[in-house]
């Protein structure tokens, strides 16, 4: 699209620029900038989702699910990936990056290793390998505080990756796992998120914990121009703050990497998208 900028009538007032791929904060070369008006849309970061509710591995055709998560804002898509393997956890995750080539968004690999297999190198592994933060699946409270946290400590403390709990205890729902994670944390500095992710939309707070941002969701400039436009005259959805939020609504227009993706529902750009790694988790912490 282009060198471009836009300004953000709804909400903060705020003009953003945008050339090629990026967010830039002042006029690059001898482009020229043309003006795009938003009047009427409201401008929001493109989304980062988890494929918690609709896995992506799960699906018949992974290009068509992937957008389907376009057409409803996303721009980067934390895609789970079971760890069931003590040994052959490596050549497993090689091969499932292998069969998620070719798909419409932005990707990342977002592992989720159940409590009883879970191993420091894992930790390590992972983290080298770019991925945004671990989830721990516990089944009981057994499983929680039988796993080796000092060892994963230990393992964290190169890259920094973060923890997050993913409880299936279907036994007994009484337990407060919530405070048993944040005490485990504190008994052995555990670095997790700061948000309990139950949600398949990230959080602000963990898009920072776990390096995602700024180089995605946001608008700062040197992050990737993904953006989505929704119409102000729609039923939108607010919470307690005022904030806007996006779980009833879909986007006029998508753009991905300064590429629109999708107009009214309908897949313009089916360009594969690219595998995103984190270089420096809690960066901006």
């Amino acid at each position: 699209m282009g060198a471009y900028w836009f300004r953000d009538t709804e909400g903060i007032k705020r003009e953003v620029s945008v050339c090629g791929e990026k967010f830039v904060r002042d006029r690059v070369g001898d482009a020229l900038y043309r003006f795009m008006d938003t009047t009427g849309f409201y401008v929001t970061p493109g989304h980062i989702m988890i494929d918690s509710k609709d896995p992506l591995e799960d699906a018949d055709s992974l290009i068509l699910k992937s957008e389907e998560y376009i057409k409803r804002g996303c721009t980067l898509l934390l895609i789970q990936h079971l760890v069931t393997s003590i040994r052959h956890y490596r050549e497993l995750y090689d091969f499932f990056l292998e069969k998620l080539r070719g798909i419409s968004v932005d990707y990342m690999i977002l592992p989720v290793i159940e409590a009883k297999v879970v191993q420091p190198e894992m930790v390590r592994f992972f983290s080298r390998r770019g991925c945004p933060f671990l989830c721990i699946v516990v089944k009981s409270e057994a499983e929680l505080v039988e796993v080796k946290w000092e060892w994963l400590v230990q393992a964290q403390s190169h890259k920094r990756i973060p923890l997050t709990l993913i409880v299936k205890d279907q036994k007994n729902t009484s337990n407060n796992y919530l405070e048993m994670w944040s005490s485990l944390c504190k008994q052995y500095g555990i670095i997790g998120l700061t948000d309990l992710q139950d949600d398949e939309m990230v959080t602000a707070q963990n898009l920072k914990d776990s390096g995602i941002f700024p180089r995605k969701g946001g608008f700062l400039p040197g992050g990737q121009a993904d953006y989505n436009l929704y119409s102000v005259d729609e039923t939108l959805t607010f919470d307690e703050q005022g904030n806007f939020r996006y779980h009833n609504s879909v986007p006029k227009v998508t753009v991905m990497n300064g590429s629109i993706k999708q107009v009214n529902q309908n897949v313009m750009d089916h360009e594969p998208g690219s595998h995103i790694k984190v270089k420096i988790h809690k960066h901006f912490v």
